[in-house]
């Protein structure tokens, strides 16, 4: 496995070939410090003769030079942020476990030498009074060669920002502004392989968003790139990994519903039952990753006197059991086929989305659907929220909150408050649900207690405790 993974929070500039670096130095502070000095990096990249790798925003390479020396994957990890996986061999051949993880991109296909980039380095590193790392403001010139592939841009000149562990919340902000007084841009590129071999500005990024599909494409990219760092944590064990994928699944799910009348009718159901299929994957180790921390604060709450036996302990023994369980099942799906084609598709909708006319139609139309999303929240709030209504009718209405949130987040941008609002009332929802599964499932332990003769008083209490705290919900439901 890695010998390292670290998470970079980093911003591209593209420049002119005669760009000054700004004076930098206040961004340390009065106690701090700041370093400069060149590096020479040569780097490697290996792909497929079709850049099967590219098309899934992940670069594999192998590095020699003055610094980072190794074998190195980056992986997608959200705005402005990735993941950096790095092998400390430097071997020409990736490391063995390096290809396992990448299977399920690759297939039976062979990554191989694809492009060179010779970068010579000026690193502008802003030091705290501690000696940590604010930022390193890289100040590169590069040159391509192609290996395997064609080149488009043999040479640039580029501005890489990256935070370090003691940036602050407006570090960036702050950073962006003065090299963009200085005379830089927001780069039109994702990587310097995809510059290299797509070419200056021909990879979609800080484009005019004016149309309804460009909007929607924007929330779909989001969403793969999640999926495919979501494969990475997963196999790392990473906490809220399964989780974070799980609900990328969802949001793509909620657009391609939600948004139905800009998406081909035929392909769109397809792909959305393929993501419920692997949501229902990951569900069965996500609900019981819940159930267990729950009940164990539910146990942890009760008096001593109302806790006969070791209900604790046997419900946690019980569900990291299912845990383990569900989760080699998912380990399975992850080195199956189903699943690697799965990606393969959800990579095709965001290479070459199958919109329909519709897509073509400003960006404020996406407001009509939005306000129908809407509209059903409220419908199913009021039906679930009635003395008569049932879990069902609760669960539903979660389930239509979910997706008014997620098409707010696809089609505005500025809705900040909004979807905070929105955010609210799915955790509330949220909270309900996973109080009927905890009931659920106390059932079935406080029947497994008594059929082998043990006292199943406390799964009594802990059950009409999770009941109490649904019935409170509901009611603020009414009361909202």
């Amino acid at each position: 496995m890695p010998t390292e993974a670290a998470r970079e929070l980093e911003s591209k500039f593209d420049v002119a070939p005669d760009y000054d670096m700004p004076d930098l130095s206040a961004f340390s502070g009065s106690e701090g410090h700041l370093e400069v000095d060149t590096v020479n990096l040569a780097s490697t990249y290996y792909d497929t003769p079709d850049l099967d790798l590219l098309r899934y925003h992940l670069t594999l390479r192998r590095r020699v030079g003055d610094v980072d020396a190794g074998w190195q994957l980056k992986v997608p990890g959200g705005a402005n942020a990735r993941t950096e996986l790095r092998w400390a061999e430097t071997g020409e051949q990736p490391p063995t476990d390096m290809m396992e993880l990448l299977k399920p991109f690759l297939g039976a296909r062979t990554p191989a030498p694809t492009v060179r980039l010779d970068v010579v380095r000026t690193r502008h590193r802003l030091l705290d009074g501690d000696g940590k790392l604010i930022a390193e403001v890289a100040d590169d010139e590069v040159r391509a060669t192609g290996l395997g592939a064609e080149v488009r841009a043999p040479r640039w000149h580029e501005v890489e920002v990256e935070l370090g562990p003691a940036a602050g919340p407006d570090t960036a902000d702050r950073l962006a502004t003065a090299v963009h007084d200085a005379g830089a841009f927001a780069s039109t590129s994702r990587s310097k392989l995809g510059r290299a071999v797509l070419g200056i500005g021909n990879e979609g990024v800080g484009g005019p968003r004016a149309s309804a599909g460009a909007v929607l494409l924007d929330y779909i990219s989001t969403q793969v790139d999640a999926l495919v760092a979501g494969h990475f944590g997963i196999l790392a064990d990473l906490d809220e990994s399964v989780h974070d994928t799980r609900v990328a699944g969802r949001r793509l799910r909620s657009t391609l519903r939600t948004f139905h009348e800009f998406f081909d009718p035929e392909r769109a159901p397809a792909l959305e039952a393929e993501l419920r299929w692997y949501a229902g994957v990951l569900g069965e180790v996500r609900d019981r990753e819940v159930l267990r921390r729950r009940l164990a604060a539910a146990v942890a709450d009760l008096p001593p006197d109302l806790v006969v036996g070791p209900v604790g302990r046997q419900i946690d023994t019980r569900l990291t059991a299912e845990i383990a369980e569900h989760r080699a099942a998912l380990l399975d799906v992850l080195a199956g086929p189903r699943y690697a084609q799965l990606l393969a598709d959800v990579t095709r909708w965001r290479d070459d989305p199958p919109f329909t006319a519709a897509a073509g139609r400003p960006a404020q139309t996406l407001s009509t659907a939005v306000e129908r999303a809407e509209r059903l929240l409220g419908k199913r709030l009021n039906q679930a929220a009635r003395r008569s209504g049932t879990d069902e009718q609760m669960h539903r209405a979660r389930k239509a909150g979910k997706r008014a949130r997620y098409a707010i987040e696809a089609s505005d941008s500025e809705a900040a408050e909004e979807i905070k609002q929105m955010k609210g009332l799915q955790e509330l929802l949220g909270d309900f649900q996973d109080s009927v599964i905890a009931s659920e499932i106390l059932r079935r332990l406080a029947e497994d207690a008594w059929q082998h003769g043990e006292n199943s008083f406390t799964y009594g209490v802990l059950l009409a405790d999770q009941r109490a705290k649904a019935d409170e919900i509901r009611n603020r439901a009414r009361k909202n």
